[in-house]
């Protein structure tokens, strides 16, 4: 069975596979991507991505199809051992998959709220709460100005 769609657009399909690129922590405290909604981002962005995007897709839809072959619910009724190794048999005839995917998952994983606060980071942007910074030593600036006037 085919699908018609992008694999990129297929939301259930997207869940499924963010949760094998990024799985789940054992202890709980941080969550699998594929649970943070962020597949519309990801897609989006590969999308546009004139060089990566044809090759995740391509890669997202061969795994699709080989899912689909063993589990007429695809990847999202697999256990997750047997979509990893559905993944993984794919990764070798389309080597730009993860790499590609992982361009616009890691930011839009470790941007947010629940990660932040697994990871034991505040949930909010670092600005303008900012970070403390140490007080520069006012010689050092000195010698770069000196340096500029020679």
């Amino acid at each position: 069975m085919t699908e018609s769609r992008p694999a990129l657009n297929d939301d259930d399909f997207m869940k499924a596979l963010l949760n094998l690129v990024i799985p789940p922590s054992a202890s709980g405290d941080l969550p699998g991507a594929g649970a943070l909604g962020l597949e519309p981002a990801v897609a989006a962005g590969l999308q546009a991505d004139p060089l990566l995007g044809p090759m995740v897709e391509a890669g997202a839809q061969a795994v699709r199809e080989a899912a689909l072959s063993q589990d007429p619910k695809g990847l999202p009724g697999m256990a997750p051992e047997d979509g990893m190794n559905v993944l993984e048999a794919q990764v070798s005839s389309n080597p730009f998959l993860i790499m590609g995917m992982l361009r616009y998952l890691y930011p839009a994983y470790y941007q947010h709220p629940r990660v932040l606060e697994g990871i034991g980071e505040a949930a909010r942007p670092p600005f303008p709460g900012g970070f403390d910074v140490e007080p520069t030593d006012p010689e050092l600036l000195d010698k770069l100005q000196a340096r500029r006037k020679a």
